[in-house]
Formats: structure tokens, sequence, C-alpha cells
């Protein structure tokens, strides 16, 4: 079968579309990564009550064997991934004369890209904090189709693996890629034929940049990261705006505003997003909807989301409404991912994984200029900074406004060696206290014993 499947062309991309829906397991973009494990040991998440029975308590309090169990499968998962990608690299070359120029250099580039996005994910699981510890052997680099146990390698030379394939790939797609002239068009062409649409859904160009800035921040290389965050801005922002309020209040081109149609994940700046058409049924039903048991939901006190924003004209503070549960108390959840159910809107069911406003901060980081901050800063519908006196807070302040539900601040800590996190949904706690050690996840068992 693996024969007939890459065969031709159209081969290719039914394999290459299949990785793209296991992403989408909930072990990995369809929850784990992006809105349930790293996110509630980031703090945002109330999890005190019912004393001592939600099922997610001994999660945020960091219990061990708990903490091993949450992220084993995000293991298996994600190297299962790694190694149909790695099939498809192979194919690309033995099997290359069915392959036209264009579908050669698109295919190849984004397996390569996600071959190294997977590995980064598992690299900031399994691996250690890299300031302290960056010659620490920690994952294995799985880049061929061989089935023989892999050594694991220093963290530094996983970075390089990682680098070298998201380089390969940005050359793969340079001059390939229609996100670089067109963007990312979200209509379908009159021949049926979307292969090169819908780019933002698809590990393009810029989300390839973009990947790179993240990495080289990760390691502390902030030369590189804030070069590639600028270039990022710089050629995309024009076909990945910020989202305006009347784009995130859900107007429609009537001019009508419908609350059905809100667009809180702020689609148009999302790089790179998955399409999951079981976003509402096995996210937001699973985990943030008032209607779940108090024990199962995820959400904050009604003063820890106040305490999340600094001016109430925050765009961002649509993501939260008051509800009231099924005991009848009244509450703030968490509707980022909640129901749109005016038809006809790609956002009703995209899972962002890169946004453009990760550059903004990446470069006011790196560049340590507070212009890049205030650019996002104005798109959010808040006030100027215009000094760089406490940029880094600053800078903290917005990643945790910024990527609730997307997995992303609990690496922001990892990556500074943060240990006193702050209790995000209860601003009236002390902060909690944590070992650098709480940040390298020990390798699943029957990864241990594969190497014994």
């Amino acid at each position: 079968m693996e024969d007939a499947l890459f065969s031709n062309e159209e081969g290719f991309n039914t394999a290459l579309n299949g990785v793209y829906i296991g992403l989408l397991n909930t072990n990995l973009y369809g929850q784990k990564l992006t809105t349930s494990t790293f996110d509630i040991l980031a703090q945002y998440y109330d999890t005190s009550k019912p004393l001592n029975t939600h099922v997610y308590r001994n999660l945020t309090n960091f219990d061990y064997q708990t903490t091993k169990d949450a992220v084993k499968d995000i293991w298996t998962q994600a190297y299962a991934m790694i190694g149909n990608l790695n099939t498809i690299l192979e194919h690309c070359e033995t099997n290359r004369v069915v392959l036209s120029d264009k579908g050669y250099h698109l295919i190849k580039g984004e397996a390569l890209a996600l071959r190294a996005m997977l590995h980064f994910e598992v690299f900031r699981i399994f691996g250690p904090v890299y300031k302290y510890e960056p010659g620490k052997e920690c994952i294995p680099y799985s880049n061929d189709t061989e089935k023989e146990v892999k050594p694991l390698l220093a963290a530094t030379t996983i970075a390089e693996y990682i680098l070298n394939d998201l380089k390969d790939a940005l050359d793969l797609l340079t001059g390939f890629d229609p996100v670089i002239t067109e963007g990312n068009v979200i209509t379908d062409n009159d021949k049926g034929d979307n292969r090169y649409r819908y780019r933002g859904q698809r590990l393009n160009y810029f989300a390839v940049k973009a990947l790179m800035a993240r990495v080289y921040l990760y390691i502390d290389d902030t030369e590189n990261a804030g070069i590639y965050a600028n270039q990022v801005i710089d050629e995309a922002a024009k076909f990945f705006p910020f989202a305006t309020r009347e784009q995130v209040n859900g107007q429609a081109a009537s001019g009508a505003v419908s609350q059905s149609s809100e667009n809180r994940i702020f689609s148009p700046e999302i790089l790179f997003g998955l399409y999951n058409s079981k976003r509402l049924t096995d996210t937001f039903d699973k985990l943030f909807s008032n209607k779940l048991e108090p024990k199962n939901v995820l959400k904050m006190t009604d003063a820890g989301a106040a305490q999340l924003y600094d001016e109430e004209g925050d765009l961002r503070t649509c993501q939260w409404q008051s509800m009231r549960d099924i005991e009848a108390n009244d509450g703030r959840f968490f509707v980022k991912y909640g129901e749109v159910t005016d038809l006809g809107y790609e956002y009703a069911n995209l899972m962002p994984i890169v946004r453009i406003s990760e550059m903004y901060l990446i470069a006011a980081e790196c560049d340590r200029k507070v212009n890049r901050l205030d650019e996002l800063r104005a798109a959010r519908k808040i006030s100027q900074l215009h000094s760089t006196a406490g940029l880094d807070a600053y800078i903290e302040d917005e990643y945790v406004r910024e990527f609730i539900g997307e997995g992303q601040l609990f690496w922001y800590y990892k990556r500074k060696g943060v240990t006193t996190l702050r209790r995000l949904y209860n601003p009236s706690l002390d902060d909690m206290e944590i070992k650098i050690s709480n940040y390298q996840f020990d390798l699943p068992d029957e990864e241990q014993k594969r190497r014994q």
C-alpha cells in the first residue's frame, strides 16, 4: 500500500494531510499541547474546588506521578507522527519523478518543518532547562525510518537538528509557497482544487520563520531570534494583520454585531492553525463549558479573570464570559473556543498554533525596545508604554494574556527558569514555589525499558 500511496502526487498530499489530521489527537494539539496540560501547570485554572476532588488538582500541584502520566502519550503520539513524516520525506527522494517541482518543494518543506516542530515540542517537555544544562542528554532525533533505538542526544545537538530541519524547510518553501505573495487565501478555488490555498492551515513559509524565532529564543540566541521575528513582522503583517475590534466583536458584512460570531481566537493573525471540526465538542465542551460538573471544568476565580487585564477595553476580555454553572453558581468561563453559531466563519474550527503577536513579543525582548510591544498593545486597545522601564515584566504580562488556551506560558517560564509561579486563577493566594527539576519530565516507562 505504501508503494501505491506514493505513486503519484495526490498520494503524497493524502499522506501529508494524514499527519495534519494526526496533529489534532488529544495528546498533541487537540488538547494537551494547547488547552490543558501545560496551561494547567502554568497556574491558569482554579482546581481547589470542590475540595480536593477536582480531576486536575494533582496536575496543578506538580504531583510527580500525575505529571509523568500526563505527558507519556505525548511522546508516543509525537514520534508516531514523526515516523510518518520520515516515510514521506524518504519517498520525496525515491519517488521524486512523480512530483511536480512545486509539489516536491511544498510537500518536503512542510514535512521537514513538521518534523522539526514535533521534535521541539518533545524537547521542551523532556529536555532540560536549556539555560542551565545545555549539554544534558535528553531525547533522540528521528530522521529516518529505521526502527532501531536511537541514542539520547545533548540538548545543544537536538536544538541544532531542529534548526537545520527548519532552515532546509525554509529553503524549499522559498519561491514556491503561495503564501509569500498571496497571503492566507481562505476561499475555495473555482475549480475545487485548494492544495495551494488556506496556507494558514499548513506549516507555511512565514510560520517556519516564526518557529525559527521561537527556537532561537528558547536556546537564548537572541540575535537570531530577533532577526527572524522582525522578518516575519516586516514580511507577513500585511497578510496576517492584527484582528480589529469589529472582527473580534463579530461584526458581519451588514454591519450588525452578533455575539454568536465573535472571533475570539483573533484568526487573521494566526500564522499556522489546525482545522479542528471537533473543537467545540472535544475542547470546549470537555474542558471549559459551564455545563460541566465543577470538578471537571477549567476556570478562574472572578478575581483571577479580572486581574488578567490592566484595562477594561482590552480586546482579549471577550475570551471570558459570565455564566451560571449547573449548580446555579455564577462565574467567569473561558469561551475562546466556545461555539460560533453563525455559519460560514473559518475560525469556528481553528486551533491556533503560531500567531504573529508572538513575534512582536520576541522582537521586543531581543531588541530591548518598546516599540514592538507598544504595537501589540495598540492592537489590543490598551495604553502605550513609550519606555523600556520594566520591559521584561510587561512582556511577561503579555505572554500571560495572549496565549491562554494555546499552551505557551509554561514554556516562557521554563525558558526563563522561573521558580515562583503566579497563581493566576486567584491573585489573593501566595505564589507557588517549584523546583527547576519540575520543568524536565521523565521519559515514559516504556521508553526507558527500551533503552535498558
